[in-house]
């Protein structure tokens, strides 16, 4: 026989369903890649939030997080991020000195994906205690959608060809070398 208390909770239970997710819940969960349709272009504020130094066995890091590893670095001017709509996109990008006026070209890579290709940059000083030293370097990312307002991704340094007549360059694990940068970025 049905006590009261058992008809309480399969009430209860019956109940539980109609109390289900709100349509917010059909969105991704945080940090899940979304469609490149729903990606706003526009100028976005971008920050460095993880290095992995494959140059100089991490003595590269203070260079793009200077605030040490925890501590996300902001780029010195807003980036462009192209919509779907403006794809492909050739354009100039500064980043922050001495990554100013690169030329970019940028692709659709998949459906949650930016390609950011060509940046070529030849004889960029390293700076800090290295001299006179330059290096060629090229850098290309890869921006996945996570809102309309807000990509992460991963950049790709490639380092080769240290020079400088005063001896102070230092000697790179290989030649030529990677720094990877990881990414995040919210519109301006």
């Amino acid at each position: 026989m049905n006590s009261p208390r058992s008809l309480r909770i399969l009430s209860l239970l019956l109940l539980l369903p109609a109390c289900g997710p709100d349509d917010d819940s059909q969105a991704p969960p945080q940090d899940q890649p979304v469609s490149l349709e729903k990606l706003q272009g526009g100028d976005y504020l971008m920050f460095t939030t993880a290095v992995r130094d494959g140059c100089l066995d991490g003595a590269l890091e203070a260079l793009f997080m200077p605030g040490g590893p925890g501590t996300p670095h902001a780029f010195e001017y807003p980036v462009r991020v192209p919509g779907l709509g403006d794809l492909p996109a050739q354009y100039a990008v500064d980043f922050r000195e001495p990554f100013v006026g690169m030329d970019v070209t940028v692709t659709q890579k998949d459906e949650t994906t930016l390609k950011v290709q060509g940046s070529t940059m030849p004889a960029v000083a390293l700076g800090g205690n290295t001299g006179d030293c330059v290096a060629d370097m090229q850098a290309d990312a890869e921006l996945w959608a996570l809102a309309k307002d807000r990509v992460a991704g991963t950049a790709v340094i490639e380092i080769r060809d240290p020079r400088g007549s005063e001896g102070y360059c230092p000697v790179f694990v290989q030649d030529p070398c990677q720094v990877e940068l990881e990414l995040s970025a919210e519109l301006d």
